[in-house]
């Protein structure tokens, strides 16, 4: 645990890369086109009420044009929401990494308190090995040493660290 904390340079280095990510943008400009597509079917929409109106096209013309507008509609408000979505996870992952980060460094300026003697300190080592710590994995190697597999918790990416004794 004192090694990951002290050696978690490689961990921060990635937290801030995907806390300074911000490839929102694209998404942020398929949502305004899509909208700006779903306003577009809206008037189209309008248009082949008023032609049906001044009697340019006839009621099945109608309504064979508005069925079509209606899938069209409903696709893009699934794409819509998708993308919704999708920015919604950005936002999401950026809080997520931004205090990660915060928590790590935290973490690192505070090493001498998570080594001090007593019970309470004991136990306070037990809960942040529960919040680093995903599993751990103890068994023998092909020659019969001891190994460990420590799979630390990480923001997006997985560490597997083996050690052996």
């Amino acid at each position: 645990m004192r090694a990951f904390l002290a050696n978690s340079g490689e961990l921060l280095a990635r937290v801030r890369e995907q806390a300074t990510e911000d490839d929102s943008g694209d998404l942020e400009e398929r949502h305004a086109s899509l909208t700006n597509r779903l306003a577009a079917q809206h008037r189209e929409k309008s248009r082949y009420v008023k032609l049906y109106g001044q009697g340019h096209i006839d009621e099945d013309e109608l309504e064979i044009y508005l069925a079509d507008l209606k899938n069209q509609t409903e696709n893009l408000k699934l794409l819509i929401a998708s993308v919704e979505a999708d920015l919604a996870r950005k936002q999401e992952q950026a809080l997520a990494a931004h205090s990660t980060e915060a928590w790590l460094v935290a973490l690192r300026k505070n090493l001498q308190d998570v080594e001090r003697d007593g019970q309470q300190a004991a136990q306070d080592r037990r809960e942040l090995l529960k919040l680093l710590v995903e599993k751990i994995v103890v068994g023998r190697s092909k020659v019969g040493r001891t190994k460990v597999d420590i799979t630390y918790r990480e923001c997006r990416s997985r560490s597997k660290r083996s050690m052996r004794a």
